[in-house]
């Protein structure tokens, strides 16, 4: 999940959120979120693992959502036998619930109707793409492409807006 851009759900909760929309349902936060500044999905076991261990409180359950589906496995694995914290790896679509200090599969999401949030997601992405381009164009206009901006730095503009171009239009291909 990349938390670092702007409104993303990630982002959300890390800044704070009580609540947060997930599926078009809200959904309160009631976790401590701990966040790992530089974190690769390429992180090495013995990395997660001193991280685990470095809790005062250690964790009652831990949810693998980051990695490969066999990596996952190893590092539960590796977690189950050095800690004993119960590891869970959610499959597409599982909800789990936490209450009382533990953690379990409530159900499975109807996946046709995750599709159908999901095209009305991409359409309101689509709008804030818009709205974000609408405003990306008064900031040329009044602030970057001036009387005295270079012709180095309109080269630059002119070869990011073909890359995005670009994108769009093997988006909708």
């Amino acid at each position: 999940m990349d938390i670092k851009r702007h409104g993303t759900l990630g982002r959300k909760i890390v800044e704070g959120a009580k609540k947060v929309k997930i599926f078009g349902e809200e959904i309160a936060v009631n976790a401590r979120i701990e966040y790992i500044e530089g974190y690769s999905g390429h992180a090495d076991q013995e990395w997660l693992m001193n991280f685990i261990y470095s809790f005062i409180n250690k964790p009652k359950h831990i949810i693998l959502v980051h990695g490969e589906k066999d990596s996952q496995k190893v590092l539960r694995d590796k977690i189950l036998e050095e800690t004993k914290i119960p590891v869970s790896i959610p499959k597409y679509g599982e909800i789990y619930k936490l209450e009382d200090e533990k953690v379990y599969l409530e159900g499975r999401l109807d996946l046709e109707s995750v599709r159908r949030i999901q095209k009305v997601e991409i359409i309101n992405k689509v709008k804030m793409l818009r709205d974000e381009i609408t405003d990306m164009e008064e900031i040329l206009r009044t602030e970057i492409l001036t009387e005295d901006t270079k012709d180095n730095d309109i080269n630059s503009i002119t070869l990011k807006l073909k890359e995005i171009e670009k994108i769009i239009v093997s988006i909708i291909e």
